[in-house]
Formats: C-alpha cells, sequence, structure tokens
C-alpha cells in the first residue's frame, strides 16, 4: 500500500481510492492550504484520482483558504468523498459545494464505507 505523511496529514491509496486524514487539530489558512494541495498532486503522481478525504481534526477555514481550494483544488480528481463529523461540518461543506460548484463531482458522507462504496461505483463506471 502506498502512503505519504507530512506533519499535518497523510494519504494513502487503499483498493484504488486515495485516501486522506488529518493529523492533528488544523486551522486551515493559505499558506497551508497551498502546501496541502501540492502534497495532495505530488502523491497522485500526475493521475486523476478518486479521493476519500476525512475532515476530522479540521477546525477552520479561512475564506482565502476556501478561494484557493475552489480554484486548484479539483486538479487530479475524478471525484471526492468527504466524510464529516458533525451537522455544522456538514452544513458548511454542503454549502460551500453548493455555493463554488467544484469541477469534479463531489459528496459529503457520515459514513466512510458508504463513502467509499460511492467512489467504487463510479471509478467501475467510468472504466467501461
Amino acid at each position: 500500500m502506498r502512503e505519504a505523511s507530512n506533519n499535518y496529514t497523510k494519504y494513502w491509496m487503499e483498493d484504488g481510492i486515495m485516501h486522506s486524514m488529518f493529523l492533528q487539530d488544523i486551522h486551515l489558512e493559505l499558506e497551508l492550504c497551498i502546501a496541502l494541495i501540492n502534497f495532495r498532486q505530488e502523491f497522485s503522481e500526475g493521475e486523476k484520482q478518486y479521493w476519500l478525504y476525512d475532515l476530522d481534526k479540521l477546525q477552520s477555514t479561512t475564506k482565502d483558504a476556501k478561494d484557493y481550494a475552489a480554484k486548484y483544488g479539483d486538479n487530479y480528481l475524478h471525484a471526492a468523498a468527504i466524510i464529516v463529523h458533525s451537522h455544522l461540518q456538514k452544513f458548511i461543506i454542503n454549502t460551500y459545494i453548493i455555493v463554488k460548484k467544484p469541477n469534479v463531482k463531489t459528496r459529503i458522507f457520515t459514513d466512510k464505507v458508504k463513502a467509499k462504496n460511492w467512489l467504487l461505483e463510479l471509478k467501475a463506471k467510468n472504466a467501461l
């Protein structure tokens, strides 16, 4: 299993799906957002991925970081399944998705198994 980590996040491949999680509480500001997106893109090795990412430990995000993620965060992705851990987090991320309209299929989940299954289904459909 291929994996990589830094001080903030860990990435790994499992069943052809790219997974990630934060390793500590994160207050996402622009500089860190840029670094994390660059790290994910390096991990992708220039290939589009189906990404399951867990927002546990994400404490806050600045407007600049959100704007940067909206512009550059979809690079090297086919789809993204986002795991949230509270109703507030779900509301905020859903609002973000509605307003920013990601260029890739993006869905919110509270269950990792359902999120992974959704990505696997999309991947199987795109393989046809």
